[in-house]
């Protein structure tokens, strides 16, 4: 496992106001993000992501490719979000750097800002945003 992704996947989940979403098979769930985990941790390909009130467990070998976005969303609503995404080209999770329909205004500057310093340090540091992410070793 690459120290980076569970790096990564602590400070996302060190960081408040966000919200993971986990997706498969015609279910999404939305998990708002306190910026306090109890746990972040990886085990072979397996990471674990634990709050007071939920956790998620991810294989990792299952992405492919991680890519930060920038999209068209609601209405007249932008989504900024970091996507882990699997062969086929579907989320397994995507984090958003909030996203305004749930914070019920437009992206501040500051908001942005995250975004863009996640986005720079994580794609240069680690390439991600490339294909063949599940096989970096």
């Amino acid at each position: 496992m690459l120290p980076d992704v569970q790096q990564l996947l602590g400070e996302l989940s060190r960081t408040p106001s966000l919200i993971c979403t986990v997706s498969r098979d015609g279910a999404v769930s939305e998990l708002f993000l306190d910026g306090d985990p109890r746990t972040v941790e990886c085990s072979g390909t397996w990471a674990t992501v634990e709050f007071s009130g939920w956790h998620i467990h991810v294989d990792l070998s299952t992405i492919v490719r991680m890519r930060f976005d920038e999209v068209q969303s609601h209405a007249d609503s932008m989504s900024a979000y970091l996507s882990f995404d699997d062969a086929e080209g579907k989320a397994v999770l995507r984090f958003y750097f909030p996203h305004p329909s749930h914070t019920y205004r437009t992206y501040t500057a500051e908001d942005l800002a995250l975004f863009g310093r996640f986005k720079e340090q994580y794609q240069k540091d680690c390439g991600l945003g490339i294909s063949d992410f599940g096989r970096k070793q």
